[in-house]
């Protein structure tokens, strides 16, 4: 059964800072909630940045591999390797000045079985709002 996420909130940043802190997969583990290891992986020969995070759930670890394509404001996720059965993201990003933007994610994906009980929409827009969250807090420091 497919699973989706849709939030935003306006951060105070430029599209530009945001987009740099989105591709830089190496930060990611001293922000991100469960995010044990992050790591930039090679580049793909279309120039898509690609990367890995492992995180931690109830006490077993997961990888997770992507390809980000950035298109003006707007970074496409795709899972290459990983928990999921499909996994698509968007993070699209609006300047409302120089230095607030509206930032918008939405991610769809399908889990396996034995991690479906993650995917009750209640779990998963608090999974979601607490990664935004996590983004704006390290944009603050």
């Amino acid at each position: 059964m497919p699973s989706s996420f849709k939030g935003s909130r306006k951060i105070k940043a430029s599209p530009e800072k945001m987009l740099d802190l989105i591709n830089n997969f190496q930060a990611y583990r001293e922000f991100l909630p469960g995010c044990l290891e992050s790591s930039r992986l090679p580049d793909t020969d279309k120039g898509l940045i690609c990367g890995k995070l492992v995180f931690s759930i109830l006490n077993k670890t997961y990888s997770f591999e992507s390809e980000n394509e950035t298109i003006g404001h707007e970074v496409q996720i795709k899972q290459l390797e990983g928990p999921f059965l499909d996994f698509y993201a968007l993070w699209s990003l609006e300047p409302i000045d120089e230095n607030v933007t509206l930032v918008k994610f939405k991610a769809n994906f399908k889990l396996p079985l034995f991690l479906r009980i993650f995917g009750q929409q209640n779990l998963v827009d608090r999974i979601g709002g607490k990664f935004i969250e996590a983004f704006e807090q390290q944009l603050q420091k």
